[in-house]
């Protein structure tokens, strides 16, 4: 995959703001320079979530995980409680599938940050499955404060052997000793959050507060 594209836009003083459908093959020929020259919004879900994380990561860039205009912040998001307790970090995170693969090839620490997971349907609950277990498996979540679930493009309605996406995330969010908030209406399909701000998670009132 070429980055003469996105690297033009990164270096085009002209351009306020990049729609960015990423790919992981992107990050190696990344104008970080440009980037720490002239930092501006790049915005997508999906595999975007790699130059989300990687510039985070290299140049402190904050990302916008969604589609759409950016909506102003503070963001104040309604979710469903899955496991009570409040707790405040960095969010950081995005798409389930780019997040796993990062493992061992750039991913940033997550130590004190709120992890952030959203999808979209490529194979399955099967699928969601695995990256989750690989997840917890490689300590990714070690540290993390706690887990703000958005979207799952695809996965209204989908049972496998009578299981449904709330019980694969159940199963796997639900014993690691922080707070998580399911059905936030982040991701595919839904207005851009920023990712590398600071936001707050009390499932007192059900709500993700995005600085």
């Amino acid at each position: 995959m070429d980055t003469v594209l996105p690297n033009q836009a990164l270096r085009d003083p002209t351009v306020r703001g990049i729609v960015l459908d990423g790919d992981h093959r992107l990050l190696d020929g990344l104008d970080l320079a440009a980037v720490r020259a002239d930092p501006k919004p790049i915005i997508g879900t999906g595999g975007t979530t790699f130059v989300h994380l990687e510039l985070w990561r290299e140049c402190g860039l904050v990302g916008y995980h969604g589609d759409g205009p950016i909506r102003p912040a503070p963001l104040r998001l309604t979710g469903t409680t899955l496991v009570p307790g409040r707790a405040s970090g960095v969010l950081l995170g995005g798409s389930l599938g780019p997040l796993r693969a990062m493992i061992g090839a750039g991913l940033p620490s997550l130590d004190g940050a709120i992890l952030l997971l959203t999808g979209e349907r490529t194979q399955g609950l099967g699928q969601v499955d695995r990256q989750l277990t690989h997840l917890i498996r490689a300590g990714v979540f070690d540290g993390v404060r706690g887990v703000a679930v958005g979207h799952f493009a695809g996965f209204d309605g989908l049972i496998d052997r009578d299981w449904e996406l709330g019980d694969v995330l159940t199963d796997h969010l639900s014993t690691l000793g922080v707070p998580v908030l399911t059905n936030l209406p982040i991701g595919q399909g839904r207005p851009p959050v920023p990712i590398g701000v600071a936001a707050t998670i009390d499932t007192a009132e059900s709500v993700l507060t995005v600085a």
